[in-house]
This record gives structure tokens, sequence and C-alpha cells, in this order.
């Protein structure tokens, strides 16, 4: 070892970086303890980097980096797992020879404004035994401009019926902006039943599809729906209808106004809408 090494290596204090490594530990231990914090077990390295430094701030220490959260998350065996879950999916093709439309989005899903691209999806959640006959249905549609949940509703039957009951409320969102409105959605027979077709075009509100076999189309709606999936039904068991009613209902609550994202600069789904909104106004 060379003098300046040796030297260098006395000056430095390691035993305080190691301590500052049971620091990051606990606080990550606490951050998923909290019971406000529904998809703790979710979280990866990055918004658990600005949940640990909104701690440290709070005790008057320095912020730190996201590698080195990172780095004590691997070497202590606290990295997500959350994500290789995986669960049923509901599909509703309806079959070749129904109307289908055009890809609109083409997996351009940035967008610089809210409500001008949309993405819609139904998916199953189950309770009790895990049987076909203890099952709901969920249609949501979210913003891809900030992620946002912005209508769902929940049924017993996946019908056309209870997909317009939460496309409503995102007409009515549609009505107040001055560029036009797409949403997108796979080929399930929901969105290529005349009804819910003949709507939007009196809406005005332009229609996009996927392509067949292809949920990569809709990828920020897919991912939306396994988030929501993993801070329900793939950590809990739920024993009544009801309690995975609540569950469902508590959760998109939660992700609208507490869970912060990356590409929100680090506010909440709803806050980053807000944001806009005031810059704008």
């Amino acid at each position: 070892m060379s003098s300046s090494s040796y030297f260098d290596a006395r000056k430095r204090n390691y035993g305080a970086h190691y301590n500052e490594d049971e620091s990051i530990i606990k606080d990550i231990e606490d951050i998923r303890n909290d019971p406000k914090m529904i998809d703790a077990l979710s979280l990866g390295y990055r918004p658990l980097t600005q949940y640990i430094n909104q701690k440290r701030v709070n005790r008057n220490e320095s912020v730190i980096n996201h590698k080195r959260v990172l780095r004590v998350m691997k070497q202590n065996g606290l990295l997500s797992s959350a994500y290789s879950r995986k669960t049923n999916k509901y599909n509703s093709f309806a079959g070749e020879g129904h109307k289908r439309h055009k890809n609109h989005i083409r997996q351009r899903f940035i967008t610089d404004r809210p409500y001008q691209k949309l993405g819609t999806d139904v998916t199953e959640v189950r309770w009790g035994k895990q049987t076909t006959d203890e099952r709901l249905f969920i249609s949501l549609f979210c913003d891809f401009y900030s992620g946002e949940i912005v209508s769902y509703s929940i049924s017993l039957h996946p019908t056309t019926k209870f997909v317009l009951e939460s496309l409503y409320p995102v007409m009515e969102l549609a009505k107040g902006v001055p560029y036009l409105t797409t949403i997108h959605s796979d080929q399930g027979i929901q969105y290529q039943s005349n009804k819910y077709q003949m709507i939007l075009c009196r809406s005005n509100i332009r229609q996009s599809m996927s392509r067949k076999g292809t949920p990569y189309d809709n990828s920020p709606t897919e991912s939306l729906i396994h988030k929501m999936k993993i801070g329900t039904v793939l950590n809990h068991n739920y024993a009544t209808q009801a309690e995975l009613v609540v569950a469902i209902k508590e959760w998109i609550y939660y992700y609208n106004h507490e869970r912060i994202r990356q590409s929100n600069n680090w506010e909440t789904p709803i806050g980053f809408r807000e944001s806009y909104t005031s810059k704008n106004a």
C-alpha cells in the first residue's frame, strides 16, 4: 500500500460509515412497518431514498444518494421481491370480426398535459377461497400525464354497463380541456361494443386500441394494475367481498394522494396535476 493511501485511510472514519448503514436499515424497516404505507413492500430503492432523506432532514442529518441505499439493501437482503409475483390476468378479448380501432398511442405514453392521453383496462381480484365465484372486476382509467387514477368502478360482472360507469366521469373531465383526449385500451369486448364506441364518438374522444396480444401497447395501465394488486390481493387475504372492496378503495386513495413517483418529480399523482393547473391558471 502506498503511503498516500495509508494516511488517507487513517483520516477516514469508516466506523461512522457503518453506523450510518445501520441507521439506513432502521429507516427502511420503519418505513415498511408504517401502517400508512399501504404498499411499502413494493417500494424500490429510489422512492425509499426520498422517504429516508425526509427522515434524515428532520433529524438534521445530511441526505444520502440512492446508490448507497441500493448497496445497503443488496447487502442486507432488503430488495423488494413484490414485482416477481404473478397473478392471473382477466382476458376479455372478443375474437376476430369485431370493430377495432387504430393504435393512435403507438407506445408514445409521454404527454405534457393532463387528460390528453388516458389508458383503461379491466382486471379481476379475488377474495375468500379464490374461486371464480369469489371475484370482483375493476375498471379503471388512468392519466398518462401523472399516473393518476381518474375514475374506477367495481362490479361482480364485467359488463359494458360496468365499464361505462367508470367512463362517464372521464367524459366530464375531457369536456374541460381545449385539446383532443385519447383513451387507449386493449381489444376487450367492452371496448368494442357499439354503445361504448358511440359514447366516445359523441364526446369527441378519440379511441385507440392495442394490437392483439401486445400488452406493451398499454404498459402504463398494466403496470398500475399490477401495483394495485401488489398493494392488495398479492400480499393480503380478504375473507369477504366487503373487505376486498374497502381495501381496493383505500389503495386507490393512497396511490393518488400519498404515493410519490419519480416521473412526477417525486410528487403524488394528484399533486403533480395540481402543480400543472396552478402554473397554467
